[in-house]
C-alpha cells in the first residue's frame, strides 16, 4: 500500500497493490486515473497523470495538511468544513496558492 499521492505511480509500478491517499479526498478521480492507466498498461499516461497531481499533492497534503485538504475539497465541490484546533485557518495567500495548484485537477 502507498500513502502518498505524489508517489502513487512509481509505488504501484514497484508492486504496491493499493493506496490510502488524503489527496483522494479533494481529487478522487485524479488519483483513480493514475491507478486505471497502470492497470490498463498505459505507463506513459500514468506518468502524465502523476505529474499533474504531484505538486498539488506535495503542497496541499504534505505541507498545508488538514486545512489545505479541506480547502481543496471545497474547491472541488465537496464539504471540507473548518479545521479544528490545533490547526489554524489558512491565510488568503495559502488559499490562493491552493486554488492555483488545484485549477487543473477537478473531480
Amino acid at each position: 500500500m502507498v500513502g502518498a499521492a505524489h508517489q502513487l505511480e512509481p509505488s504501484l509500478g514497484l508492486g504496491a497493490v493499493g493506496a490510502i491517499l488524503a489527496f483522494a479526498c479533494p481529487a478522487p478521480m485524479a488519483c483513480y486515473e493514475i491507478f486505471a492507466a497502470l492497470k490498463d498498461g498505459d505507463h506513459a499516461l500514468a506518468r502524465e497523470k502523476q505529474e499533474r497531481v504531484k505538486l498539488a499533492s506535495l503542497r496541499v497534503v504534505g505541507e498545508l495538511g488538514i486545512p489545505g485538504v479541506k480547502h481543496s475539497m471545497e474547491l472541488n465541490g465537496y464539504f471540507g468544513g473548518p479545521s479544528r484546533l490545533p490547526f489554524l485557518p489558512l491565510s488568503g495567500e495559502q488559499k490562493a496558492e491552493i486554488e492555483k495548484l488545484m485549477a487543473g485537477i477537478k473531480s
